[in-house]
């Protein structure tokens, strides 16, 4: 195959001839040629239809052997194609499986910082959730309730708090009218004989604390958030965290992992509006 010297088209039979040729005499290879091989094209657009027909780019997979422009584009190949944390030598079961590892403790620092505590979270998930469940020691007064009001403040466009008429943080409209102090204890009527019983849902527990629990968990609340991408997904959520889960997981595509974290800083401090774009 001949080797052509970009600056006199002279044509040699290896790339080695033609190397020592333009050492020599400091003559360049053709403006557009191939990575990989002899020839050269009369656009970059050309080389890149051949490069790509070929499998000529430089950077090859090492798991398929696909070629590409860039090493960057080799990972990212490899985490959506393939499912492969290279780090790790692990392969996962589907893509949302390993966008979830690699957005892990296991790959990312912890910089989501509670705001009253300062304790570190690796994603706006785990800091959700630790103000929602009132496990913050400097913030008692914060919980489901209080978290949907100070997002909602937030959100006057309603991008991922619902917009609910009279609502009053109660579990399917029932119960406390205080959404600030609402608590539900079970009663002596919840034993059904054998087993502490949910009367919204049936389910039984053995202890009254373990129903205490269910009851008071986000189990039949009402749903307070939703994706914002209504048309290609419009999930529900009962918490905030839940809604934030489902940003960061990538799953329906509405926004990227990054720009959850800078969205969620956002809504805790500043006047800033709520926007994940």
């Amino acid at each position: 195959m001949p080797w052509t010297c970009g600056t006199c088209l002279r044509a040699f039979n290896t790339a080695r001839a033609r190397g020592q040729h333009m050492n020599a005499l400091g003559h360049a290879v053709p403006r557009h040629e191939c990575d990989r091989c002899w020839r050269y094209f009369g656009s970059r657009a050309a080389v890149v239809g051949h490069m790509n027909a070929s499998n000529h780019w430089p950077y090859e997979c090492p798991r398929c052997g696909d070629t590409w422009p860039t090493q960057d584009k080799v990972d990212k190949h490899v985490v959506e194609y393939h499912h492969h944390c290279t780090d790790c030598d692990r392969t996962f079961a589907d893509y949302n499986c390993i966008k979830m590892h690699l957005n892990s403790r296991t790959h990312r620092r912890s910089e989501m910082d509670c705001p009253f505590c300062k304790r570190a979270f690796v994603s706006a998930t785990g800091l959700s959730h630790h103000l929602e469940s009132g496990a913050c020691p400097q913030a008692p007064f914060l919980n489901r309730e209080t978290v949907y009001k100070l997002v909602r403040s937030k959100d006057p466009t309603g991008v991922v708090a619902k917009k609910l008429i009279g609502w009053d943080g109660s579990a399917s409209g029932t119960g406390s009218s205080s959404p600030s102090s609402s608590r539900y204890e079970v009663t002596s009527q919840a034993w059904n004989g054998y087993a502490w019983e949910c009367y919204f849902c049936h389910r039984d527990f053995t202890t009254s604390a373990g129903l205490n629990q269910h009851l008071n968990s986000p189990a039949h609340q009402q749903n307070l958030y939703h994706c914002p991408n209504r048309a290609g997904c419009g999930r529900e959520f009962k918490t905030f965290a839940g809604v934030m889960n489902h940003f960061e997981s990538e799953s329906c595509g509405f926004t990227r992992f990054e720009r959850v974290q800078t969205g969620f800083r956002g809504i805790l401090g500043g006047d800033r509006l709520i926007g994940f774009h």
